[in-house]
């Protein structure tokens, strides 16, 4: 018969962290199957819940429709309120939103809108727009096309504040200076 040896203790401390790690892990993973094969199928309800434990992250979706909630609570969601008192004095009028919008042709021509003046251009790709008022702190918004039935090619706008008019300048789609017709709505 052959006798068993020991492990040098050295050899032992090292072993160590690792039954300990695989018997964590045997632990960790056995710990909610057992814990599953304790409770029976649909056991958990209302009475074993805590006020607040369950978020809207652990309802599986499409699992609560409106007949499940609270009458008072589906009064609620739907924007019912409780009993309303009177109306309160009515506020002072605010002022008034102005706009302007003015359509203009590729030749700088005034088409139809509330621009003043009748010729728009300033050179090539380049146009001037003024109104009433000054609209410096207003927001100026241009569309390209849209005024003739000439099939135009693409490009692109951008605008920018002439002292209180409104500049624009088209491009062709390499970036050159190009006439184009255009709109522009100008929001105060």
């Amino acid at each position: 018969m052959r006798r068993m040896r020991l492990p040098h203790p050295r050899r032992l401390a090292a072993l160590y962290p690792h039954v300990v790690a695989s018997l964590a892990l045997f632990i960790a993973l056995g710990g909610p199957s057992y814990a599953s094969s304790l409770l029976p199928r649909n056991s958990v309800g209302p009475a074993q819940l805590r006020s607040s434990s369950v978020g809207s992250s652990e309802i599986k979706n499409g699992a609560v429709h409106l007949a499940d909630i609270a009458s008072t609570t589906r009064n609620s969601l739907r924007g019912a309120t409780g009993p309303q008192g009177p109306a309160g004095p009515a506020g002072a009028p605010g002022a008034n939103a102005v706009s302007y919008f003015v359509a203009v042709s590729g030749a700088g021509e005034i088409l139809r809108g509330n621009a003043g003046g009748k010729h728009a251009t300033n050179g090539s790709g380049s146009y001037t727009l003024t109104f009433p008022r000054n609209v410096s702190a207003c927001v100026p918004t241009v569309t390209l096309g849209g005024i003739d039935t000439t099939n135009q090619p693409p490009g692109f706008a951008t605008t920018r504040d002439d002292g209180g008019s409104v500049g624009v300048q088209i491009y062709d789609t390499a970036g050159s200076p190009a006439d184009r017709s255009f709109n522009l709505v100008v929001v105060c």
